[in-house]
């Protein structure tokens, strides 16, 4: 909540800094990862970073945990936090790469807006959220399929082999999720479509 109020939260970011830095623990927390010196990382330290951010318009502590964080492996969670960074975030983007090929078509889904939004690289990224478009062949929509359709509308022209598939869609007179109809009309807008 405090990152989502912004500057107007700043009296909270010094303590945000020292839930980060392991300095300071909340009250009740289930400790966490230890750090290099025996401190136990509060188990929120991600979001507390990421408020830090959002409240100081300064991402250094961020992406210092953000960069902590990759070297040990990311989440999913991370990875739309990565993109939100996008290009400030390129020392993260090996850590990125290699999750496009997962096993899990949410955790490709969000490696793929991750990798693009940091590197700018279309050609990996494409083929990934266009692969999580096949449910919409059969009339289904998962969650990674939806937010594929919203990467694509973002992502524009590249994304333009996605077209026929989202006109069908649109066209179909199966029930789809209500956020896939938006998303595929901003995606054909954005194709130069409409």
């Amino acid at each position: 909540m405090l990152g989502s109020i912004g500057a107007a939260a700043a009296p909270a970011a010094s303590t945000l800094d020292g839930f980060v830095r392991g300095l300071t623990q909340p009250p009740r927390h289930d400790g966490g990862a230890p750090l290099p010196n025996g401190v136990r990382r509060w188990h929120g330290a991600q979001n507390a970073a990421w408020a830090h951010w959002r409240i100081t318009g300064g991402s250094k502590l961020f992406l210092a945990f953000l960069e902590d964080a990759a070297s040990q492996g990311l989440g999913y969670a991370d990875l739309g936090r990565l993109a939100e960074l996008g290009p400030r975030a390129s020392r993260c983007a090996t850590a990125v790469r290699p999750l496009l090929e997962s096993p899990g078509p949410w955790t490709r889904v969000q490696a793929a807006h991750a990798w693009w939004r940091i590197t700018g690289d279309t050609d990996a990224a494409v083929p990934v959220l266009l692969e999580a478009l096949e449910p919409l062949k059969s009339g289904d929509a998962d969650e990674p399929c939806r937010a594929a359709v919203r990467y694509i509308a973002r992502i524009g022209a590249p994304a333009l082999a996605a077209a026929p598939l989202l006109e069908a869609t649109l066209s179909s007179d199966r029930c789809f999720p209500w956020d896939v109809y938006p998303a595929a009309r901003a995606a054909l807008l954005a194709f130069g479509g409409g």
